[in-house]
């Protein structure tokens, strides 16, 4: 590894921080057991992890943090609690919905406050949580005087990837300020082997196909997340903070086919590249307004575009390099969306508290896409317009009633409403048919606490959640695979007369308490589902499609351990384990399970201290395996495992400086997926692929001014 390359911006790094003043900062003291108290005393079910936990180990990506929580798993992009993703788990950013197509790429850790793991339902939040939440809050404290560069280098493949971020903070009697901002070239190269099989009715083998496949990717990004406060008369308090995501993707994928046996696809050598601008603007102002007894007010009204330009290039040839055809896409998806919420918040005596509220929201996506067929002589075959525009409207109404009944126990009410109207239509004369889907849910919830005598913590829950559909499944347009459409690798289009998934759900825990942040835990879970979402496989006009649609009912429960103790005044051991299950009532055994769950995740990690230094790691599994979709389909999710280690030294009362290395076993991932005919007519069809993996090195500069 050329070490200089390194070296040098870490040079350049220091070089920057040596302008800083050598005035002493204050030492700042923090109060390890405040986030554990407040889990310890809360009525509602949630594990918070600060700001010091999510920056230990330097991971440049959020996933790597979130991998490592209690009972969260990563699949691909995917974010997952009780091992289900695919819309099951919700993803919040300071409390509101992402947007779709949001990347949690785009949140660098340092910027974040604290992560807040929701596994019970509540009526303030959305109830489109089966699984649970996962709420990211920014930093919004403003300390007074702040200033802080931080400078890191990663390194995976061969190819460097630098990011600098800086914060600035201060505040006076009745106006404080803040700003993070993070700049990143990430630079990656991702190789890949697909294999292909085909056997007839007898089970000889009639087909077998190995493709090399390297996918290279550049990314530009810049992050900012500006904050204003200010203190008004009688108490009250305004605040606008906003979120700032610009990023520029230039991905090129290259594939060589090799036919073992059998013939080659349409196009055995083929060249994509994909070159896309993104722009996320997200800007909330939020007003408090104290009232008489202890009464207060609380509005917000936020703002937020999601825009989207991108150039598709599909470049189609001969196993000997030769031209045979080009496909040409220009899509240009731009969303803009309008909240508003608020809660009116009454103290009934010291111990009894009422909520009302509401959260609205307006949505407009439109989406631009031309697409055009060129053959090998670059003539035009055929072209194809799919502009569409949709509108999503969204109400929710909710009250909740928070109550300490006796010294030892406290009651949580909820009840929520909410209506989601979608509509769409046509632009273009080719463009998907229009649709119009409306859903109302209402939503109950509960939460109980009763703590005993030794300051142990029960906890019961009860809630109705619901997964509504996303837009990308509910508009019947297709999306076309450029090569080798089969069995295993179809076209994809939406079903507009899908229906919201409804859920019951209960949740129980034991938590032991030790004292200085150190417990122990033990929780269960069980969900009813109905009208489960699973895929459809078909074959239309000689091609193979693949679209969602409502199957019945489905269960999960499962099952989590969670132990944070302090060995030694120096040494601490943190440790989680998760079991799940699920089952589909319409889909046939053996491996019947919810798409794409993750069956089993398993974390183990220790941190020692020094006086100057702080070193650790953590090892982290997740169990994968088979999981039918149909009679007929069968994929599997790739068992994970992984180990990361740190170090951080601190040089001065200023400067400090992380070492962190991620995914040292470099485990690589298998990915079968498999159709077979039940009829007995046309025999079964193989895909594996297989992706190895690659440890990144980091090295981080963190640098108050």
């Amino acid at each position: 590894m050329p070490h200089h390359r390194i070296t040098s911006s870490l040079l350049l790094a220091v070089s920057a921080c040596a302008y800083a003043s050598e005035t002493p900062a204050p030492q700042e003291v923090q109060i390890t057991a405040k986030r554990d108290d407040q889990r310890q005393r809360e009525t509602t079910t949630s594990i918070v992890i600060n700001h010091a936990d999510i920056v230990r180990q330097g991971d440049q990506a959020l996933a790597d943090v979130l991998k490592r929580l209690p009972g969260v798993s990563v699949v691909g992009n995917a974010i997952q609690m009780r091992g289900l993703g695919n819309g099951y788990t919700q993803i919040l950013l300071n409390g509101e919905p992402v947007a779709a197509g949001f990347s949690l790429d785009a949140i660098a850790p340092e910027t974040i406050e604290r992560i807040e793991i929701l596994r019970g339902a509540t009526a303030e939040s959305s109830n489109q949580a089966v699984a649970g939440a996962i709420n990211i809050i920014l930093k919004k404290t403003a300390k007074a005087g702040q200033r802080s560069v931080t400078a890191s280098v990663a390194r995976q493949h061969g190819v460097n990837t630098p990011s600098l971020s800086t914060q600035l903070s201060d505040q006076d009697d009745n106006f404080s300020y803040s700003l993070a901002a993070t700049l990143t070239r990430k630079r990656s190269e991702k190789p890949f082997t697909d294999w292909q099989e085909q056997r007839d009715i007898n089970g000889n083998l009639t087909l077998r196909r190995r493709t090399e496949q390297v996918e290279s990717g550049r990314t530009d990004a810049l992050t900012l997340t500006p904050q204003l406060n200010w203190k008004l008369a009688d108490g009250d308090s305004l605040s606008w903070q906003s979120f700032v995501y610009v990023r520029r993707v230039d991905n090129v994928n290259s594939a060589d086919e090799t036919a073992l046996l059998g013939e080659h696809s349409e196009y055995p050598r083929n060249v994509s590249n994909f070159i896309a601008n993104f722009v996320m603007l997200r800007s909330d102002v939020n007003w408090t307004h104290q009232l008489d007894n202890g009464a207060r007010l609380e509005m917000k009204l936020g703002a937020a575009t999601n825009r989207r330009s991108g150039i598709f290039d599909f470049h189609g040839m001969d196993s000997d390099g030769k031209p045979l055809g080009r496909h040409h896409v220009d899509s240009g998806p731009t969303e803009n969306t309008v909240t508003s919420t608020g809660a009116y918040r009454h103290p009934v005596g010291e111990q009894h508290a009422i909520a009302l509220g509401w959260d609205a929201s307006y949505g407009v996506r439109k989406e631009d896409r031309n697409e055009t067929l060129f053959a090998a002589d670059d003539q035009t075959m055929g072209a194809n317009n799919a502009d569409y525009s949709a509108t999503v409207k969204r109400l929710a109404l909710f009250a909740q009633d928070e109550w300490q009944i006796t010294k030892r126990y406290s009651l949580y009410l909820g009840l929520r409403h909410e209506r989601l109207d979608t509509t769409s239509r046509a632009i273009a004369s080719n463009a998907p048919d229009a649709l119009h889907s409306t859903s109302a849910v209402w939503s109950p919830s509960l939460q109980s606490r009763y703590e005993l005598p030794n300051k142990d913590v029960l906890r019961l829950a009860l809630s109705r959640t619901y997964k509504a559909q996303p837009l990308v499944k509910l508009v019947p347009r297709r999306y076309t695979n450029d090569n080798n459409n089969n069995q295993t690798n179809p076209d994809e289009q939406g079903n507009p007369y899908l229906r919201p998934e409804l859920a019951w759900g209960l949740d129980a825990a034991y938590e032991h308490y030790l004292g200085e942040g150190a417990l122990l835990s033990v929780s269960t879970y069980l969900r009813r589902i109905r009208d489960v979402t699973q895929t459809r496989l078909f074959k239309q006009d000689g091609i193979w499609v693949e679209e969602p649609f409502n199957d019945g009912n489905a269960s999960a429960h499962g099952i989590e351990l969670e132990a944070k103790l302090r060995l030694t005044s120096a040494l601490d051991l943190r440790a989680n384990l998760a079991r799940n299950w699920s089952r589909v009532g319409h889909v046939p055994g053996p491996d019947n399970r919810l798409e794409s769950q993750t069956p089993g995740t398993a974390n183990l990690g220790i941190d020692y201290r020094w006086p100057q230094w702080i070193a650790g790691g953590n090892l982290n599994y997740q169990a994968g395996g088979p999981a039918r979709q149909s009679r007929e389909v069968l994929s599997s999710t790739p068992f994970v495992r992984a180990l990361d280690v740190y170090a951080l030294w601190k040089v001065d009362n200023r400067t400090q400086l992380r070492f962190s290395a991620n995914n040292l076993l470099h485990q690589p991932t298998v990915e079968p997926h498999s159709y077979t005919d039940v009829t007995g007519l046309t025999g079964a069809t193989y895909r594996t692929t297989i992706t190895p993996t690659q440890t990144t090195l980091r090295i981080m500069l963190e640098r108050q001014l």
